[in-house]
């Protein structure tokens, strides 16, 4: 959402047209489901994918219809082979997609450009859940082009219509005597993760978390690291161990990487005592143990101890920090999505 959001910006500032793609409905299966998005730039480029690589080229062309008639226009694709199909002549993806087009138009039509480019952008910093709602058919064509969004997170008056909905789907619903079709999206904002730690090993994983939507927060108490390392990076300079001056949102991710045992423990003391989702310890597991036996368990209940995965990570043999990077950051996506982390294969 960061690149399309970006890519978004670029083209507000220097005036240039888009086409914003999204995927609003799946039946089957499919390399993305609802909800994915790309932005095709007037000129054929693409950022971000929908697929892998099936739709994308004939996208373009869509898309220049769409920038010439400033509309929005729904397109489907329909993958699906069955047995009688020749070996090879099939498609990756055994299902069928609905693509939604949106003109991303700031020369002419500037205040329908801000909107999209707005939503974009609360997506980023929001707070709470809400439901963003476009309308796609209506008996009200008129009233719809004025106003394609039915809930959005500055103007939630239908709001309440459309909360039960917990994952992207399309809609058939009638407001005011209006018939409509309207795709729904519970958005949800990003998880928080806080890198406790400002060392080479915390900047990859900082920056890798960046690039995977998540909003990474440094903590540590050397200046100069956080300098170094995060100068594009939200980070916190704190005294020494005072974890505890620590402002952590609740259902926040947390990876401990101080390589230090006394921080660690410092570190652990206050972070059970909060509301978290994950907490994740770089380490052996006699490291971990001996932390355990540390710790002052008073003030807080046995089962916060659960929230602790050290060594952290997936097992998939990292040695490198490039791929003890991408354990961690595998570990933090499967924990966030309620899987295991094991093989596809084996599912």
């Amino acid at each position: 959402m960061k690149k399309i959001h970006n890519g978004l910006l670029y083209c507000w500032k220097e005036n240039r047209r888009a086409v914003l793609a999204t995927i609003i409905h799946v039946d089957g299966s499919a390399y993305r489901k609802e909800g994915a998005r790309c932005l095709i730039y007037e000129t054929g480029e693409v950022i971000g994918l929908i697929s892998g690589g099936c739709v994308e080229g004939d996208l373009l062309e869509h898309a220049k219809e769409v920038l010439a008639s400033n509309k929005s226009k729904r397109i489907e694709y329909d993958f699906r082979w069955d047995e009688d199909d020749l070996w090879g002549m099939g498609l990756g993806c055994n299902g069928a997609i609905t693509v939604w087009l949106e003109p991303f138009n700031p020369i002419e039509d500037r205040i329908y450009a801000e909107r999209i480019l707005s939503e974009i952008s609360n997506r980023l910093t929001c707070e709470n859940s809400y439901p963003f709602v476009t309308i796609i058919e209506t008996s009200n064509l008129e009233e719809t082009q004025k106003n394609p969004y039915l809930s959005t997170y500055d103007n939630q008056k239908n709001a309440h219509l459309f909360i039960k909905y917990d994952k992207p789907e399309l809609v058939d619903i009638e407001i005011d005597g209006v018939r409509m079709t309207v795709f729904v999206e519970p958005v949800q904002p990003l998880p928080n993760l806080f890198i406790i730690g400002s060392g080479p090993d915390a900047a990859l994983l900082a920056k890798r978390a960046n690039d995977f939507d998540w909003r990474v927060h440094v903590v540590d108490h050397r200046e100069q690291n956080l300098l170094t390392y995060f100068p594009n990076v939200n980070h916190k300079l704190i005294k020494r161990g005072e974890y505890h001056s620590l402002k952590i949102p609740a259902n926040s991710y947390v990876v401990i990487l101080t390589h230090h045992l006394e921080l660690d423990q410092l570190a652990l003391q206050y972070l059970l005592t909060q509301d978290l989702a994950y907490i994740g310890v770089l380490g052996s597991r006699q490291r971990i143990a001996r932390l355990k036996s540390l710790l002052n368990t008073d003030d807080m209940e046995g089962s916060a101890f659960n929230l602790i995965h050290s060594p952290v990570g997936l097992d998939i043999g990292a040695d490198s920090p490039e791929e003890i990077t991408l354990s961690i950051l595998a570990e933090l996506i499967a924990h966030k999505n309620g899987r295991l982390g094991g093989s596809l294969s084996k599912k």
